[in-house]
């Protein structure tokens, strides 16, 4: 039994289990979801702080090259007003503009009449692009003029009729992408309006006037991605974007340049050396969680401890008691609701021992017959219906031990009763016997007698039937010749019948030999012959007509002679049929008195059957009075030890 218990403990999963499981569950969900947002939102906000710082620097880099060509513009509006001032002295010009040039770093400054030739020295500008674009009245910036290994800009700038062209080198813009590098890794470059490097650290890029969207053409893998931002810059769009060049993450923020025939600055950094401080977060994010849930562990296995184990030993003690062990002793300090469940525990087991041993005390008074016994136990709830079972099983069986009692007294007095009337049945047995024997032998008597009248009877019914049969022979002789004379009769009429059609063969036939006999007149001597043989066939008609009529007479007469004599044998038929109908009612009655006689004899073998009966019925009877007497006695004697049986019953006799 403690086997099969344990075996089916095992079975259950332990509530320390499922509180650390649910527990390193919601703990390790938790760290899953603060870390991953931890490094979702240190991720997103260092690539928003990103792109902003690069969006800015992007800015500023062209806002620096904007600020850059207005002050390119105003030295040549200084440039254009110095000259409309001093036009007569152009010594003078030359030394401005070569001071002007030194000053500012650049590299010369020239002045173009509206004709395209060069004030200063009178060259010629009419193919030059940068003057054509400033002659139609806006500033022109050019893009790189490469002079072997060096690079250099022009920005043309219209006043009035003239265009200053300033020419300046470019450590300008070289200085300014080196200035808005962003780390060890990072790199600013500008683009012109066809995606052709015009600025770029690698100075080599912008001698060969490198185009990524030109290159892609024929290397997609190494200049897809690159190629697809410069076009947005190209388009003169503003974003940050992400990109794959020559095997590094990077990321740039483009913006367009003012003022510019569609320049775009772009300014990049490699993600590896900036996102680093996300790799950082991550990998402290997985630390703090990974502490953080062992921490989480250990203190949950601690609180688990704490509540599992006084659960298992009121487990444990509820097994003791479902395996009928009610010595339980739980001791608990706790004020919280397990140290309630182990009192309950406890209180319980102690109110199924006061109602067991109730029950075995009560059970054990009612074995020794005591029926007056009361239960002295409170018995709460469902239990209550014990305690009216057992009262009600103690009042059932007083009740039926009374009945008992009673039934035992009255099965006594009504034992003497019947050995009396038995005895006195006794000696009306032996009379009725002797009576029936008597009787017995006078229904001998008659039914000898019986026996003899339906013998002679038999005898008569014997003659009755052979003067009936001699009857119904004679009868049926009669009606023979009865049916004899019928057929006579019959038959003269059908020969009545052929002589009336030999008397109309005979005047047909004499009918034909007069016409013969005419027609034989008309042939002459050549009818002769015929006329005599017509003539004997009416002498042969004329004697056969002759017979026919006698042959008719004596029919007739025959046919009345057979009448009369049908009606004698029909009257003498009649006689005989009520001849034999009388015997057949003398059968009958002859039949009857013989059945009569014979359920005589048998109803008197019947009566000798049943007097014999009667008599061993009789004497049964005797001898079963003889026995019930002695029965009676026997009957008297245990119901008297069944009342000593019940006296030892203590018994309750009030209402």
């Amino acid at each position: 039994m403690k086997r099969k218990r344990k075996e089916i403990k095992r079975k259950y999963r332990g509530i320390k289990k499922e509180l650390v499981t649910f527990t390193i569950g919601c703990i390790i969900c938790i760290v899953l979801v603060l870390s991953i947002g931890s490094i979702y939102l240190t991720y997103q906000t260092t690539r928003k702080s990103l792109a902003k710082s690069l969006k800015e620097t992007s800015e500023l880099v062209s806002e620096k090259i904007t600020q850059k060509l207005e002050e390119y513009s105003v030295i040549s509006e200084s440039i254009a007003l110095y000259m409309k001032g001093n036009a007569q002295r152009e010594g003078n010009i030359n030394i401005f503009l070569w001071i002007s040039s030194s000053q500012y770093g650049l590299n010369s400054i020239d002045i173009i009449s509206a004709d395209g030739t060069s004030v200063v020295n009178g060259k010629s500008y009419e193919q030059d692009n940068t003057y054509l674009q400033a002659k139609k009245g806006t500033p022109f910036l050019s893009d790189p003029m490469i002079h072997k290994d060096s690079a250099s800009f022009a920005y043309a700038y219209p006043y009035d009729d003239l265009v200053i062209m300033i020419e300046f080198p470019y450590s300008v813009f070289q200085k300014m992408i080196e200035d808005t590098k962003l780390g060890d890794t990072g790199s600013t470059y500008i683009l012109n309006r066809d995606g052709m490097k015009v600025a770029h650290e690698d100075f080599s890029l912008v001698l060969s006037r490198q185009n990524d969207a030109e290159a892609v053409k024929t290397d997609q893998a190494a200049y897809g991605e690159i190629a697809k931002l410069e076009t947005a810059m190209v388009n003169g769009e503003t974003g940050f974007g992400f990109y794959h060049w020559n095997g590094d993450n990077r990321f740039g923020s483009y913006t367009p340049v003012k003022n510019t025939n569609g320049w775009s600055v772009n300014v990049t950094a490699s993600e590896s050396e900036f996102m680093s401080g996300v790799a950082t977060s991550m990998l402290n994010a997985v630390i703090l969680g990974t502490v953080s849930l062992i921490l989480g562990v250990f203190v949950m296995i601690r609180i688990t401890d704490r509540i599992t184990k006084p659960i298992g030993q009121v487990v444990d003690s509820i097994d003791q008691l479902s395996a009928g062990d009610l010595s339980i002793e739980l001791h608990m300090k706790r004020r919280d609701e397990i140290g309630g469940i182990g009192e309950k525990v406890n209180e319980m087991a102690g109110k199924y021992r006061d109602i067991i041993y109730d029950i075995s005390g009560f059970l054990q008074e009612v074995s020794y017959g005591n029926l007056t016994v009361q239960s002295n136990c409170e018995y709460p709830g469902e239990f209550n219906g014990i305690r009216s079972s057992m009262e009600m099983i103690a009042s059932r069986l007083n009740d039926t031990i009374l009945n008992i009692r009673s039934s035992a007294e009255e099965v006594n007095s009504g034992a003497e009763q019947v050995s009396g009337a038995s005895q006195a049945l006794a000696s009306g047995a032996a009379m009725q016997a002797a009576t029936v024997e008597v009787l017995s032998a006078s229904i001998v008597n008659v039914s000898e007698m019986t026996g003899k009248n339906s013998g002679h009877v038999r005898k008569a019914s014997d003659y009755v039937k052979q003067s009936a049969l001699r009857v119904g022979a004679g009868n049926q002789h009669m009606k023979s010749l009865h049916s004899a004379m019928e057929e006579v009769s019959l038959s003269s009429e059908k020969i009545s019948g052929i002589t009336k059609m030999i008397e109309d063969i005979a005047f047909q036939t004499n009918i034909l030999a007069l016409n013969a006999a005419v027609e034989a007149a008309r042939a002459g001597s050549a009818g002769q012959g015929f006329a005599v043989v017509a003539g004997e066939v009416r002498n042969l008609s004329a004697r056969s007509a002759d017979a026919a009529k006698q042959t008719a007479k004596l029919i007739e007469n025959t046919v009345k002679a057979v009448s009369e004599g049908k009606k004698r044998t029909d009257e003498t038929a009649g006689i005989l049929k009520e001849i034999a109908d009388k015997s057949i009612l003398v059968e009958q009655v002859m039949e009857e008195i013989e059945s009569a006689s014979l359920e005589q004899a048998k109803a008197m073998e019947q009566i000798l059957e049943g007097l014999s009966q009667v008599s061993a019925v009789v004497q049964s009877n005797a001898a079963a009075a003889e026995e019930s007497s002695a029965s009676s006695e026997e009957l008297a004697a245990q119901a008297q030890a069944l009342k000593q049986e019940v006296a030892k019953f203590k018994l309750f006799e009030g209402n």
